[in-house]
């Protein structure tokens, strides 16, 4: 089950028995922040993990951050990076050729020009896209026939490494009149060779862009981890690197006085002179952690972990809460000897903030344990026991 901003709003307010209304004590801006402060606080001990791959440059070892696959909430730190991922040479080229195109009577599509381009799926991943293919539709042809679409190799690329074949393509479309393509579809096999498109513009805005980097060779295992360094003093140097490095956005070729080689951080692997890559056919797959995502369009916190943020949002709403504190006074009316003493307020205010903020603290203990018992326990296939020959 999936929440929402608004579920984890609704539940802090439960939790600290204040109803949204005229008699509010919190303003949606205070328990909002109180959420993101939460957020940032359990990001550190339980990140969002994705990754991302790069093309390889020839002898280099330094790289930019990689783009992040949502761009509001950006990479803070690099988690693990595999280079190789894949056999060189295993991958397959792509296609050479988009499919066959013609417009016929129906409905679906606009009307202008529409560009084609096909993609093999392997075992692996996936191919870069073959080149354009271009229809125009007008009114009352707004269908587009596909034929002659590609059909992959039978056979893998490097016969008796792997069975890497090509199992299925994808077919990308732009918007009518644009330049730009997403997914149209998923074709799950190797032998169909037509398709007729009734899909509308809007249908496939959203959807996944083809990829740029080739990644349908076959994996390495055990993979390639690869030790390196973040904050290779790159980040506020511009001269750090020479004229023509590979400063340039995710691995492309730029220079060293460009403005991503001065304000971009950037990470260093640290390779031998044997493993340095020969050319930018070499995949990278480099994994890296963001904040997590949590609005009213989804989050990626498990649903396990809700009562965290709740918790950690109440202590941070209850810190910043300061009424209590103004206004105090220790009256005693000299006659009747009574005593009026409202002083303890900000003290029990405190310590009921103190004790919210200890029970955060101990949930986020107990999911750094749950996290580091799960890597510890992994089953390492094909290792080797120190000394072993001396076993």
């Amino acid at each position: 089950m999936s929440f929402l901003l608004s579920d984890i709003e609704n539940d802090v307010r439960a939790d600290l028995f204040d109803p949204a209304g005229s008699s509010e004590r919190w303003a949606q801006s205070d328990i909002d922040r109180a959420i993101d402060k939460a957020v940032d606080r359990y990001t550190q001990y339980y990140p969002n993990i994705n990754f991302s791959d790069m093309p390889t440059q020839p002898f280099q070892r330094t790289y930019p951050y990689p783009l992040p696959a949502n761009p509001a909430y950006p990479v803070l730190w690099i988690e693990r990076v595999l280079m190789p991922l894949q056999v060189y040479g295993s991958s397959f080229a792509p296609p050479a050729a988009g499919p066959t195109l013609t417009a016929q009577s129906g409905a679906g599509l606009g009307s202008g020009v529409y560009g084609y381009a096909v993609t093999w799926i392997s075992q692996g991943g996936e191919s870069t896209p073959s080149p354009l293919s271009n229809v125009t539709t007008s009114s009352g042809h707004q269908q587009v026939q596909l034929s002659n679409i590609p059909i992959g190799p039978c056979t893998p690329q490097i016969p008796a490494i792997a069975q890497n074949l090509v199992i299925g393509r994808n077919l990308y479309r732009t918007q009518a009149n644009g330049a730009s393509l997403t997914l149209l579809a998923t074709i799950m096999d190797n032998t169909t060779t037509t398709y007729v498109d009734t899909t509308s513009d809007a249908s496939i805005a959203n959807q996944p862009a083809p990829p740029s980097v080739n990644t349908s060779g076959v994996m390495y295992w055990p993979p390639f981890e690869r030790d390196f360094a973040e904050y290779s003093n790159l980040w506020d140097s511009s001269y750090a690197l020479a004229a023509g490095g590979n400063m340039g956005a995710q691995g492309a070729v730029g220079t060293a006085l460009a403005d991503i080689g001065a304000v971009q951080q950037a990470f260093t692997l640290k390779l031998g002179l044997a493993a340095l890559p020969r050319d930018n056919t070499l995949v990278m797959r480099v994994f890296y952690a963001t904040k997590h995502q949590l609005d009213n369009s989804g989050t990626t916190i498990p649903e396990i972990h809700r009562d965290i943020i709740t918790l950690g949002a109440c202590a941070y709403a209850m810190e910043a809460y300061q009424v209590p504190s103004n206004d105090n006074f220790d009256f005693q009316d000299g006659a009747l000897r009574d005593k009026i003493d409202d002083t303890a307020i900000p003290k029990a205010w405190l310590q009921a903030a103190q004790n919210r903020m200890s029970q955060f603290e101990a949930r986020l203990q107990e999911i750094k344990r749950q996290r580091d018992f799960a890597a510890s326990a992994r089953t390492h296939w094909g290792d080797i026991a120190y000394r072993y020959e001396r076993l």
